[in-house]
C-alpha cells in the first residue's frame, strides 16, 4: 500500500476529457445521433468530474491510501458508466433559469445519483442558490456527501437565500464520510441554517447518533417558527433521544414529528414524550420501528393527549403489547380530526384491538386509513372492531393482514365493511381465510365504485372458491381489484378435512380396540353374560 493518495495531474485529466469527448461523439454518430462538440466535452467535463471525485473519495480507507491501481480502477469504471449514462440521456446539461443568471425556482433538489461533492462539483450542483438575487424557499440535499469544504460551499449557497428559506431538506448528505468529517460537515451546514426562519427540517437517513444530533443543534433548536421535524433512521438510541428533547424546548408550532428505524427503547420514547407535551398542535406523529414497549408506548399517549389537533399516528413495529391500549384509547377519543392510525405489529391481541376499537367506535368520525396488521387478531376481537367500522364513512385503506380472523372474523366484519362507501383497499392477506370468507367479503366490496386492492393473499381458497371470487369482481367491474393470489394455499383446506377424516378413523379405531380389550377381559372373568 502506497504512502501518497493517488491523483492525476491537471494535463492528464485534460487529456482524459478530451479523449472521452471523442469517444462521446463517436459513439453518438454511430448510434445516428447528433452531437455537437460544445455538448461533447460539456458531458465529459462532467463525467471526469464526478468520477475523479469518487476516486479521491474512495482512495482514502480507515488505515491510509489504496493502492494506486485499485484506485484508477475505480476512477475508469465509474467514468465508463457515467459515459454511458451520457450518451444514454443525450449529453445535454441543465441550464440556469430565469434571466440575467437570476434563479426564479423557488425549489432547488440535489436528488439523484450518489457523488462524494468536493469544493468544485459543489459549486456547479448549488449555482442555482449561490447565483445573485436568487429567491429559493426549499432545498434538498439528498444522496449528494458533502464533506467539510463542500459543505462550506453550501452553507454559503444557503447564506444566500437565507430570506427566503422555509424548508430545508438535507437528509442523507454524510454517506460514506468519516466520523470527523461528518460531525464538521454537519455542524457548518447547521450553523447557516441556523438564520433561516425555517417551517421544516428533515435530518433522515444521515447517521447522526448522540454527536451527529448535537452536531446538528444550531439548524433546529433556536427555531421559533418550525412546523416539521424529521429524524427518520438516524441511529437515534435513548442518548440520542434525551439529547434531543433537551434541544428541542420550543415546539409551540410543532405540527408534525417523524422518527423511525431507531433503537429509542422505552426511555427514548419517553425523551421524545417531553417534546410531543410541548406541543399542543401536533398534526403527525411516527415513531415506527424504534424498540418501543409498553412504558414508551404509554408515555407518548399521555404526551399527545395534552393537543387535540392529531390527524396521522404511527406507532406500527413497536412490541407495546396490549396493556398499551387503555392509554392509546384515552389519548384517541380526545382526537377528532384523526384520519390516519397505524398500529401494525404492536403486539396487541385480542383484547388490545377490542379496546382501541371500543374508543375509535365512538370517536375519530373523519378517519380514512386503519392499520391493524399483525396483531394475532382473531373472531373474538373481530366483534368490537365490526362495531368500530360502523359509520366511518370516510374510511378509505383497512389493513389487518397476517391476523387470525379466519371465516368466523371475516364474516363478522362483512357488515360494516359492506357499509363504506369511500373504500379504496382492503387487506386480509394472511388470514386463514377459506371459502366462506373469501367469498361474503368479495360480495362485501364488489360494489364499492372506488376500490383499488383487494387482497386475499397467502390464505386457503380452494380454487373453485377463487374462480367464483373473480367472477364476483368481474361482474362488478372490478376484476383488476383483486391482488396476487400467488401465496395462497388452495389445497390446505382439504389437507384439514383429510386430517380430520384420519382422525375420526383413528378413534373409532382405537375405540373398537377398547371394546375388544373389554371384552376379552370380562370373559375372563364369566361377566360377558355368555
Amino acid at each position: 500500500m502506497s504512502d501518497q493518495e493517488w491523483s492525476l495531474t491537471s494535463d492528464q485529466r485534460k487529456s482524459t476529457v478530451a479523449r472521452v469527448a471523442a469517444n462521446i461523439s463517436t459513439i453518438a454518430f454511430s448510434k445516428g445521433q447528433q452531437v455537437s462538440d460544445a455538448d461533447a466535452e460539456r458531458a465529459a467535463e462532467n463525467a471526469e468530474r464526478k468520477a475523479y471525485t469518487v476516486a479521491r473519495v474512495e482512495a482514502k480507507t480507515t488505515t491510509g491510501v489504496r493502492p494506486h491501481s485499485e484506485t484508477y480502477e475505480a476512477y475508469t469504471r465509474k467514468l465508463a458508466s457515467l459515459v454511458l449514462e451520457a450518451i444514454t440521456t443525450g449529453h445535454k446539461q441543465a441550464e440556469p433559469a430565469g434571466q440575467n443568471g437570476i434563479n426564479t425556482s423557488t425549489v432547488v433538489d440535489l436528488t439523484g445519483e450518489r457523488e462524494f461533492l468536493t469544493k468544485e462539483s459543489a459549486e456547479a450542483a448549488l449555482a442555482a442558490l449561490l447565483a445573485p438575487g436568487s429567491k429559493v424557499s426549499q432545498i434538498k440535499f439528498s444522496t449528494k456527501s458533502f464533506g467539510i469544504e463542500a459543505a462550506e460551499v453550501a452553507a454559503r449557497a444557503i447564506g444566500n437565500v437565507i430570506s427566503s428559506l422555509t424548508h430545508a431538506d438535507i437528509s442523507d448528505i454524510i454517506a460514506g464520510r468519516p466520523e470527523k468529517e461528518v460531525l464538521g460537515a454537519l455542524q457548518i451546514i447547521s450553523q447557516a441554517l441556523a438564520k433561516a426562519k425555517l417551517k421544516a427540517l428533515d435530518l433522515s437517513d444521515n447517521a447522526l447518533g448522540q454527536k451527529g444530533i448535537i452536531a446538528c443543534t444550531s439548524a433546529f433548536a433556536q427555531q421559533p417558527a418550525l412546523e416539521e421535524l424529521a429524524f427518520q433512521n438516524v441511529g437515534c438510541s435513548i442518548n440520542a433521544c434525551t439529547s434531543l428533547a433537551e434541544l428541542v424546548q420550543n415546539a409551540q408550532e410543532l405540527r408534525s414529528m417523524r422518527l423511525y428505524n431507531n433503537m429509542s427503547d422505552d426511555a427514548g420514547a419517553a425523551a421524545i414524550a417531553k417534546i410531543l407535551s410541548r406541543a399542543p398542535k401536533l398534526e403527525a406523529f411516527r415513531m415506527a420501528s424504534s424498540r418501543v414497549g409498553l412504558d414508551g408506548g404509554v408515555a407518548l399517549a399521555n404526551s399527545m393527549a395534552t393537543g387535540n389537533c392529531l390527524q396521522r399516528l404511527d406507532l406500527s413495529d413497536n412490541p407495546m403489547t396490549g396493556d398499551v391500549a387503555e392509554s392509546l384509547a384515552e389519548m384517541l377519543k380526545g382526537q377528532p380530526h384523526l384520519r390516519a392510525l397505524n398500529l401494525n405489529d404492536t403486539s396487541l391481541e385480542d383484547a388490545g384491538v377490542s379496546t382501541i376499537a371500543q374508543a375509535l367506535a365512538n370517536s375519530a368520525p373523519e378517519l380514512e386509513e386503519l392499520e391493524l396488521a399483525l396483531n394475532e387478531v382473531t373472531p373474538d376481537g373481530a366483534k368490537e372492531l365490526s362495531a368500530a367500522l360502523a359509520g366511518k364513512s370516510k374510511l378509505q385503506k383497512l389493513n389487518l393482514r397476517e391476523n387470525e380472523l379466519e371465516d368466523r372474523g371475516i364474516i363478522l366484519l362483512c357488515g360494516p365493511i359492506q357499509s363504506l362507501p369511500s373504500l379504496r383497499v382492503l387487506d386480509l392477506a394472511q388470514n386463514q381465510v377459506r371459502r366462506a370468507g373469501a367469498l361474503a367479503v368479495t360480495k362485501a366490496v364488489a360494489d364499492k365504485q372506488q376500490l383499488e386492492m383487494l387482497d386475499l393473499d397467502a390464505n386457503e381458497i380452494p380454487d373453485s372458491a377463487i374462480d367464483d371470487v373473480k367472477a364476483i369482481l368481474k361482474k362488478a367491474g372490478k376484476a383488476s381489484a383483486l391482488g396476487s393470489l400467488e401465496e395462497n394455499d388452495p389445497d390446505a383446506a382439504d389437507d384439514d378435512e383429510e386430517e380430520e377424516d384420519d382422525a375420526e378413523e383413528e378413534q373409532v379405531s382405537k375405540g373398537n380396540s377398547v371394546v375388544d380389550t373389554l371384552t376379552d377381559l370380562l370373559g375372563k372373568t364369566g361377566l360377558t353374560g355368555k
